[in-house]
């Protein structure tokens, strides 16, 4: 083999290379923009989730109050003296 040859082997090598490296880089960048976009999904949906819980809690407060005051109003009926039939 000769020294032209030799050369022009490293010379595709390079381009091959250089193409290589070209789409890995595409590659990481599409990689990139995905884990983005994740990271945004994942905060949208704990923002979610923080809101839901929050609207449970306020529900599940709201509903044992009224239980509480119907108790309170069925023990009160229950004391009252019952009209003759």
């Amino acid at each position: 083999m000769n020294y032209e040859q030799a050369i022009k082997d490293l010379q595709d090598n390079l381009v091959v290379i250089a193409e290589i490296e070209r789409r890995q880089s595409a590659i990481l960048r599409e990689h990139a923009e995905l884990l983005r976009y994740q990271a945004e999904v994942l905060e949208k949906h704990e923002r979610y989730r923080a809101e839901t819980e929050e609207y449970r809690r306020r529900t599940d407060l709201n509903l044992a109050e009224i239980t509480d005051k119907l108790n309170g109003l069925i023990g009160y009926l229950d004391r009252q003296p019952r009209p003759p039939a």
